[in-house]
């Protein structure tokens, strides 16, 4: 069915950009006779390592491409240097064709700029790209930063992205970056893994058609394969399997599901827009989380991310209400979501909610991110132009994962599920509870005593800014809100911050911590945070 052109320009869509697909008899000023070609970096990159560089050619197999010369010019405040990423001449007729290129810039720190030249031959035409070949596109240079330090952890902390999509995730507008590729980048900027979690409308597909199913699953399948052969090569970083599926809520409407570790597929293709007007999901909520293998885990995503009018009337996407968490075998939700605003904080609000109604739920962050290690693309009008932003930047929010032992993805999973997680985007804090038997709980656990001693501990970088506010809340179960039990304002210049706190268990209930820098002496003249996930108070004498 043809979707009226009126309705075709008010559906935001969300990328590495999709440029060839248009509706029927519609024009796309954006279509061109050219694979997509683009330059992708880290927006920020740890101590001592060399910079990697993405250059990302997809659907050459439509349209072939010879690559004569790739270069990096890299802007620092003391310098413009010139590097040679690709001197000999390369075709490719590949659907996805890529290269990681590194570069050494062990002297430099602080902000640079990378801009990437492409001198390219497709159709008999020469030409020369700056980082992209999309139309309406600023081409600018890319901006990282290098840091001085490295990303403020405790020890045992794994910093990851719990919600990115791969070159799995492929349709009519957007696609995601290749699963090796991003662990390149990912471990660049600091990062111990991540979670792929592709849609499950785009992992039923066929290979060479995302507007046709295959039930053989060869892409899912594959996305199996991948993650496993990758996890198996001894790097030290860990690609979580998982999934991204469209359930219906209570109410009849898609939302999203985010379940990790799973490797039995579970359909989803209620709002693929591969059908129009057809969007009921094969399942709602308990049924897919009742579908999950045992030892897999099931989040809520996104929950409280604003959805558009017409995503509503024309792929019957709704939103997560509080009903919506009263399933068995639901562990969590992820508000976090690439960018602080009403979504981020009507989220927070619904989880402080749900936790005083007494669900034990775990936060996650992420960041939906499509590729986008360093610039978000947006097909702002379809078909017409591109809008970009540095929000939902891959690795931007952050999960902390605290684990003990060998770092693979079992581990991985286990901390998740017992709930040893910090969301950040920055400064890190760790709760440690012991009660009158000298028992030790961490972040996750549950507290067993009517006196027990909280220890707390933060830290931050120069990069983020100093410690700034240090709030520590406690939620009695039934209650309407949280009591501030701590606040700390600090001095400007602390980076390290700990203190011992009794408390009184007088009911059942929960603490947890937040952190923010300042923005007078952050990097980017931002606040920064840090939101610990709960320890459980139970009052036993």
């Amino acid at each position: 069915m043809i979707l009226p052109f009126d309705l075709v320009l008010l559906l935001p869509f969300f990328l590495y950009a999709e440029i060839h697909y248009r509706f029927r008899y519609f024009f796309s000023f954006l279509r061109t006779r050219e694979p997509e070609i683009l330059a992708d970096v880290p927006h920020r990159l740890e101590p001592n390592r060399p910079l990697p560089i993405l250059l990302y050619v997809k659907d050459a197999h439509l349209y072939p491409l010879t690559l004569h010369r790739v270069q990096a010019e890299i802007r620092s405040a003391q310098s413009t240097r010139t590097y040679g990423l690709l001197s000999e001449q390369l075709s490719t007729n590949e659907k996805h064709w890529w290269r990681v290129f590194h570069v050494d810039l062990s002297d430099l720190n602080g902000w640079i700029e990378v801009l990437v030249l492409i001198d390219m031959e497709v159709n008999g035409k020469r030409k020369l790209l700056q980082t992209d070949n999309y139309r309406t596109a600023s081409h600018a240079a890319l901006k990282t930063y290098v840091a001085r330090e490295p990303l403020p952890r405790f020890a045992g902390l794994h910093f990851g992205d719990a919600h990115t999509h791969s070159n799995y995730t492929e349709d009519q507008v957007e696609f995601g970056a290749p699963l090796r590729a991003a662990r390149d980048l990912s471990e660049a900027m600091g990062l111990s893994f991540f979670c792929t979690t592709d849609h499950s409308y785009d992992l039923d597909d066929c290979v060479d058609n995302y507007l046709h199913n295959d039930p053989a699953l060869p892409k899912w399948n594959a996305l199996q394969d991948e993650v496993t052969r990758l996890n198996d090569e001894g790097v030290p970083f860990v690609i979580v399997r998982g999934e991204e599926a469209t359930v219906r809520n209570r109410e009849g409407r898609n939302v999203h599901l985010l379940i990790y570790g799973n490797r039995r597929f579970i359909p989803g293709s209620g709002d693929g827009a591969e059908r129009w007007f057809q969007t009921r999901s094969e399942h709602d909520i308990p049924e897919a989380i009742q579908l999950k293998e045992p030892n897999a885990l099931a989040f809520a995503a996104h929950v409280s991310e604003p959805v558009p009018a017409l995503q509503r009337i024309l792929l019957g996407r709704g939103s997560w209400s509080a009903q919506d968490f009263q399933h068995d075998g639901l562990l969590g939700l992820q508000f976090a979501n690439g960018s602080t605003g009403k979504g981020f904080d009507r989220g927070l609000e619904l989880w402080i909610k749900l936790l005083l109604q007494g669900c034990r739920l775990f936060a996650v962050a992420g960041n939906d991110a499509h590729g986008n290690f360093n610039r978000f693309r947006q097909v702002g009008l379809p078909f017409f132009t591109i809008r970009e932003s540095n929000q939902q930047i891959f690795g931007k929010m952050r999960t902390g994962i605290f684990t003990d032992g060998p770092l693979n993805e079992r581990a991985l999973l286990e901390a998740m599920r017992d709930g040893k997680m910090i969301l950040t985007d920055g400064p890190v804090v760790r709760l440690v509870a012991r009660n009158e038997q000298k028992r030790i709980t961490t972040i996750g656990g549950e507290a067993r005593g009517t006196t027990p001693v909280l220890q707390m501990e933060a830290m931050s970088s120069t990069e983020f800014g100093s410690l700034a506010i240090v709030r520590c809340y406690q939620g009695r179960i039934g209650d309407g809100s949280e009591t501030v039990i701590l606040k700390k304002d600090l001095a400007l210049g602390t980076m390290r911050w700990t203190e011992e706190l009794a408390i009184h268990v007088k009911c059942n209930s929960y603490v947890r911590a937040v952190v923010s820098t300042s923005p007078h002496d952050s990097l980017d003249g931002e606040s920064h945070f840090c939101i610990s996930n709960p320890i459980w108070l139970t009052k036993e004498p």
